[in-house]
C-alpha cells in the first residue's frame, strides 16, 4: 500500500494545503475540473462522436482522477526529495 498511498494519495493535496497559497489550491481544483470535461470531451470524440455511457464516463472520470492524483504529488511531495 505503500507505493499507491505514496504516488496517488492525499499527501500532494496536504502539502498544497500547508505550503501552498490559496489561489494556488483553487488553480489547481479548476484545472481538475477542466481537465475532467477534455478527459470526457475527447473520449466522446475518440468513441465516434455519440454519448458515452455512465459506465464509461466513470471510468474516464477515475483514469483522470489518478492520473491528477500523481501529477500533484509527483509536484508537491515526490518531486521535492
Amino acid at each position: 500500500m505503500g507505493f499507491i498511498q505514496e504516488w496517488f494519495g492525499f499527501n500532494g493535496w496536504k502539502a498544497l494545503s500547508t505550503r501552498g497559497s490559496i489561489a494556488a489550491t483553487i488553480a489547481y481544483r479548476v484545472f481538475f475540473i477542466l481537465g475532467l470535461a477534455a478527459a470526457i470531451m475527447t473520449y466522446t470524440f475518440a468513441s465516434g462522436g455519440e454519448d458515452p455511457s455512465l459506465v464509461w464516463i466513470i471510468v474516464v472520470s477515475v483514469v483522470w482522477f489518478l492520473m491528477f492524483q500523481f501529477m500533484v504529488n509527483l509536484v508537491f511531495v515526490n518531486g521535492s526529495r
